[in-house]
């Protein structure tokens, strides 16, 4: 028997692993393998079992009690003002300018000095002349005093024939009451008077003419052929006391009639000036107070509001944005004597203010979901709170809706923080270990 003779009659196993005692007439079929498992999945599930282990970590390492600062919602006085720095100057300024036109002598005044009404501030001397025009006025001034010789003559004159023309007409007058002279007579010697007597009142205005012209024509020549002199100058008073704010012209120089020469102050009144951004100055009302920090003094000092520009002015800050600012011109009350003039000021414009106001810390609050809210402390654990916040400053706000005096906050809480989370005051535990040496 062959080998394909022994592989026909070959045995085969039953399915229960047995073999076969029939033969089988079917040929032999190959069982085909497995498939392996996908390996991405038992990454996946690994991933999983170490994110669970992680997060169950941070749960277990997180404290059961966080420690923060706690503040308390209380009810007491409350304002908002708006802060910006300004400065001081003068409330009552003058401005010293030059009467003539000529050359101003150097003074001796300088910023600061106290002076008094009358006192002299600087000379101002006429400008010289060249030689024409020096010709010129004194032919000007002999022409004048001419005329006023002239004029006293004819006022001698015109006074002699009034006097006479006024004793005719009075010998006329008793004559025409002995009725030795007729009505006529006594009437024309009188209008005669009369008009000698106006001839007399005429020369006395020619004489008075006369007289100016003359003082003209001096004026001309005051400082005509001096180089260097102060022969008749001008003195430049004060017409204030005070003190000198700025002395504009110290150098001798020409200048024109007008030209501004000093600033003076009266008296020692002193006024606020603060520039405020324009979005800010329209909450500013005459009247309201004002609080002057930064000026170098140990206590604050108070002011009022006076007015406010209407005009606005454009000003680059020191980020080089153009900003829109306005000033406010207030009046300071009992200034210290050490407080001059151009100081600078830290003021703080208080808008509004209210006495019974519920109010906590601005770091208790923070925006979420577009609203004001805050964590509050009940039976040990921070609650999310909604807020309605009114008016607020740099420390505390004022809260309208969401909470009630005595309730405890949170306040600048980390990120540890959340709904529900234990916490505790540890303001007074970490005082206690700062103690601990």
């Amino acid at each position: 028997m062959n080998d394909t003779h022994k592989q026909l009659h070959a045995t085969t196993e039953a399915p229960n692993g047995k073999p076969d005692d029939k033969p089988s007439n079917k040929p032999a079929v190959r069982k085909a393998a497995k498939p392996k498992p996908v390996r991405w999945k038992k990454w996946l599930i690994i991933a999983g079992i170490g994110a669970a282990a992680l997060a169950l970590a941070a749960v277990m390492l997180q404290p059961s009690v966080i420690d923060v600062q706690l503040a308390q919602a209380t009810q007491g006085p409350l304002s908002e003002a708006v802060e910006a720095q300004g400065q001081t100057r003068a409330k009552l300024r003058y401005t010293v300018a030059a009467s003539i036109s000529g050359r101003l002598l150097r003074t001796s005044i300088g910023v600061g000095d106290r002076i008094e009404r009358g006192d002299v501030l600087a000379q101002i001397a006429p400008p010289p002349t060249d030689a024409r025009s020096l010709a010129t006025a004194r032919a000007e001034l002999a022409a004048a005093q001419a005329r006023q010789r002239q004029a006293h003559a004819v006022l001698a004159e015109a006074t002699s024939g009034a006097r006479l023309a006024s004793t005719e007409a009075a010998r006329r007058s008793e004559l025409f009451r002995m009725g030795m002279v007729s009505v006529e007579s006594r009437d024309a010697y009188a209008q005669t008077a009369q008009a000698a007597a106006d001839r007399v009142a005429s020369a006395e205005a020619s004489l008075v003419a006369a007289g100016a012209e003359v003082q003209s024509a001096r004026s001309r020549l005051l400082g005509a052929g001096t180089a260097g002199g102060d022969a008749g100058a001008i003195m430049v008073r004060a017409p204030v006391s005070g003190h000198v704010l700025k002395v504009i012209e110290e150098s001798e120089r020409v200048v024109q009639a007008g030209s501004p020469l000093f600033e003076l102050s009266q008296g020692e009144a002193l006024e606020l000036v603060v520039d405020v951004l324009t979005q800010d100055a329209v909450q500013v009302q005459a009247g309201q107070p004002i609080d002057i920090t930064g000026w170098g003094g140990p206590r604050a000092l108070v002011g009022k509001v006076r007015y406010v520009e209407p005009g606005a002015f454009t000003k680059v800050s020191a980020l080089g944005v153009q900003e829109q600012r306005v000033n406010v011109i207030g009046d300071l009350d009992a200034a210290p004597p050490t407080l001059g003039a151009g100081y600078r000021i830290e003021a703080a414009i208080v808008t509004w203010s209210g006495n019974q106001v519920l109010q906590i810390p601005t770091g208790a609050l923070f925006r979420r979901a577009s609203a004001w809210q805050t964590f509050a402390v009940e039976e040990g654990r921070a609650r999310l709170r909604r807020l309605e916040v009114g008016h607020r400053n740099a420390e505390f706000a004022e809260v309208t809706a969401g909470i009630q005096a005595g309730e405890s906050v949170v306040v600048f809480p980390s990120d540890l923080v959340a709904d529900g989370v234990r916490v505790r005051d540890g303001s007074a535990r970490h005082s206690i270990q700062g103690m601990q040496f």
